[in-house]
């Protein structure tokens, strides 16, 4: 093979963050200008979150993949940082569920300015970060430094593209207008002041600017739910002490020229010519002088074919994540690809799980895998998914299993013996996978509490129901001495689950005929868990003894 077909054949299993990382590392000049890339000596891939909403799993999303991006750069030497950016100078547009309706009344103000519904810290942006931050460690990798929106406008971080701005403000809207593809109000402009009065900052109005000079009024201001009010002050402000904010599209542009970043994850409806990226994108090339960054546009995060919302109850808290299942299985649910929309359920956590069981396995036992693409893959996809903390064994068994031994065990020393007995453990594990699989117990045992379903609940039959033995005709009694004969071999749930439908198959006989017969037996019900780890996690030989009873 040529060097050139080689070259291509690595790109087409290539990863999408190091995709994104090449791309920055070969970029040598503007996307609007024709025009070299400064010299930098540290770039930055920055995230970043509102802390006006809900701070739920899919805010993760950006923070995890803008990661991966940042260690594909690192691996290759490139010389970045990683920032994560609270962006506590956003009003409140809303009371999100759990908070106070009295805290109205501070619609239209910035977060960092809101008192804490809870008490519990100095301001309402504080209580969520804080409270985000606490978990957001469990899911990374690499630590990012932590900015505050307000604290760098306080410090004068952005005054250099303020003041800019301010002198190319027709440049600006004429770029705003055309990018977006409609006029601006014309009362738009880029500067919101607080108000020197009430402290809104939603409700301000800027009426004229001379020179450093802001000249507004507070008025009220319609969100969708509900209003900012106006007190109806009006005031003059210096621009250069910045006591205020930029409009959106500006203010990336100035974050992105401040903090000199190279490349920032953004949700796939700024994927668009017309979106607020590529508004900001002209301003920061043409009026800040500094290269637009690399885009990481991904897809979002649905749950259960909605989008998150409060007010839906639909909502997946990361420590509520955490509950239930390993953070490294959320990464790795990020980590595939980013153009695909994820729409998550509850019930899908056993699945999900065995995925990364899967990219655990072909990367510690590669012989396993003869496909050197799909080796590849599940290589980056683990990598990628791993977190600081610690690294994921190969667990002996599934979720699955966990989940019906941690409904027959309340106890996981009593369920990692019986797991033994049953061969399903050696006994000689080491500590690291003993705490794995200890783990593993704990959040099926709260994963069946909280969101299993119904058939995925199992306890065995005292005795076999009433009239179940009259119901077993001839041909399903063959099968299950069949069964019998066979399940003392067979060590897996994929090997019984394979074995049992061979057996009915070869029986003429109808699935939905036979199981409820043998859930009948087992668990006194017509459906339940897949039969191969229900089989195993009730033990063969209690199987096998129920099964000869029913076939006497």
């Amino acid at each position: 093979m040529n060097e050139e077909k080689v070259k291509r054949e690595r790109k087409k299993i290539e990863f999408w963050a190091e995709q994104i990382a090449e791309k920055i590392i070969a970029r040598e000049k503007f996307s609007y200008l024709e025009k070299p890339l400064p010299s930098i000596k540290k770039w930055t891939v920055k995230s970043s979150s509102s802390l006006s909403g809900v701070l739920h799993i899919g805010r993760l999303s950006d923070i995890i993949r803008s990661e991966a991006v940042f260690r594909a750069l690192k691996e290759r030497g490139f010389p970045a940082e990683f920032i994560y950016v609270t962006e506590d100078m956003d009003p409140i547009r809303s009371i999100p569920k759990g908070v106070p309706k009295e805290f109205e009344k501070y619609a239209g103000f910035a977060v960092s300015d809101v008192p804490d519904p809870f008490g519990c810290h100095k301001s309402y942006a504080l209580h969520f970060k804080e409270e985000f931050l606490k978990v957001l460690s469990d899911f990374l990798f690499e630590e990012p430094t932590v900015y505050s929106m307000r604290e760098e406008y306080k410090k004068g971080s952005f005054t250099e593209s303020i003041l800019a701005l301010a002198k190319k403000q027709d440049e600006l809207r004429a770029i705003i207008e055309r990018v977006q593809g409609s006029e601006l109000p014309a009362e738009w402009n880029f500067w919101k002041p607080i108000c020197d009065k009430c402290g809104n900052l939603q409700s301000t109005q800027v009426t004229k600017m001379e020179g450093t000079k802001v000249y507004y009024k507070c008025v009220d201001y319609e969100f969708e739910k509900v209003l900012a009010k106006g007190c109806g002050f009006e005031g003059v402000q210096d621009l250069a002490k910045a006591n205020g904010k930029m409009a959106w599209k500006s203010e990336w542009a100035g974050q992105w020229k401040f903090w000199q970043v190279c490349s920032e994850g953004a949700g796939k409806d700024y994927n668009a010519p017309n979106s607020a990226w590529f508004v900001n994108a002209e301003i920061c090339e043409k009026l800040l002088d500094f290269p637009m960054p690399e885009p990481i546009f991904y897809e979002h995060i649905i749950i259960g074919g909605e989008k998150m919302s409060a007010s839906k109850g639909n909502v997946v808290y990361p420590v509520e994540w955490l509950e239930v299942s390993r953070p490294e299985a959320l990464k790795y649910l990020y980590m595939k690809k980013i153009n695909k929309t994820r729409n998550f359920l509850w019930a899908e956590v056993p699945a999900l799980e065995r995925e990364l069981d899967q990219a655990v396995e072909k990367t510690f036992e590669p012989g396993k895998t003869a496909d050197e693409k799909e080796l590849l893959q599940a290589n980056n996809l683990y990598k990628y998914s791993l977190t600081k903390k610690r690294k994921p064994s190969v667990i002996p068994f599934d979720y699955d299993l966990a989940v019906m031994f941690a409904q027959l065990f309340k106890d996981n020393d009593i369920a990692l013996k019986a797991l033994v007995e049953q061969g399903h453990l050696t006994g000689k594990e080491n500590k690291d996978v003993l705490s794995q699989a200890k783990e593993r117990l704990d959040h099926a045992r709260k994963w069946v509490e909280k969101y299993a379903p119904a058939e995925q609940r199992i306890s065995f039959a005292e005795s076999i129901p009433s009239g179940l033995k009259e119901k077993t005709g001839n041909d399903a009694k063959q099968a299950f001495n069949e069964i019998i004969a066979l399940l003392p071999s067979l060590k897996t749930h994929e090997e019984i689950q394979t074995k049992i439908f061979e057996v009915i198959r070869k029986l003429a006989l109808k699935p939905k005929a036979f199981f409820p017969l043998i859930y009948q037996a087992l668990m006194a019900r017509d459906q339940g868990p897949k039969l191969g780890s229900l089989i195993l996690a009730l033990g063969k030989e209690k199987v096998i003894n129920r099964l000869k009873e029913l076939t006497k």
